[in-house]
């Protein structure tokens, strides 16, 4: 009775409340921690040798970074929602996987203290500028490819652990900087070389690597 009040209560979360009367062993649920952070998880069978995944990843992480040649304080955010589908091509726990992100991964943040700071060639202070802030975001929906080995589901055990190997096809990220407070913060010249400095961003790809985000993660699960 617990174990199913607790496999409702998780399905309803994820709008899959109609499953809520599927047979024991044909849901798990289980936890992981990776590159997309910590997450949660819920498995169902779907048809044969199919299993449908849906789960929240999150990871917070703070630090000092450089962006377009001016120092921040950045948060790192890692928050995630996902819908794989797991193909088990043989009898064995190898599979293919394929799925969507809902991505809301990103890094925020705020100035550190100055006396200068450049913007497109031209030299500001502390003073004119203000208060910066910065966002770099992604794509909000991404698709994801990869492989795996595991199968909750499995009739070997109500205990399994996951592997996945994959990559978030994230997009090419994008720079938003305001000033708040400065004596230029709505000086239309400032203003565009803040928005040159945005474009050099997308144009350089400083980070380009991230669109093609690496996913890789362990996971302990259970079979209800």
């Amino acid at each position: 009775m617990v174990k199913r009040i607790l496999l409702t209560a998780f399905m309803s979360i994820f709008g899959l409340a109609q499953f809520a009367n599927a047979a024991p062993g044909d849901a798990a649920l289980g936890l992981k921690v990776g590159t997309l952070g910590v997450g949660v998880e819920l498995t169902l069978e779907a048809v044969e040798n199919v299993n449908v995944r849906v789960g929240v990843n999150y990871f917070k992480l703070s630090s000092e970074i450089d962006v377009e040649d001016n120092a921040y304080d950045m948060d790192l955010k890692l928050n995630s929602y996902t819908a794989f589908a797991d193909w088990y091509i043989t009898d064995s726990p190898f599979r293919v996987t394929v799925g969507a992100f809902v991505d809301e991964n990103g890094l925020s943040g705020t100035s550190l203290p100055n006396a200068t700071y450049d913007f497109n060639d031209n030299t500001y202070t502390s003073a004119e500028v203000g208060t910066l802030k910065a966002n770099v975001g992604f794509t909000s929906v991404a698709p994801y490819v990869g492989i795996g080995w595991g199968n909750p589901l499995s009739d070997d055990s109500d205990w399994s652990i996951m592997v996945d190997l994959g990559v978030v096809f994230a997009g090419k990220p994008t720079l938003d900087i305001t000033s708040e407070g400065g004596i230029l913060s709505n000086n239309a010249l400032f203003l565009a070389d803040i928005n040159q400095v945005e474009q050099d961003f997308r144009d350089t790809d400083e980070i380009g690597y991230l669109k093609y985000y690496p996913v890789i993660s362990v996971g302990l699960n259970y079979r209800f």
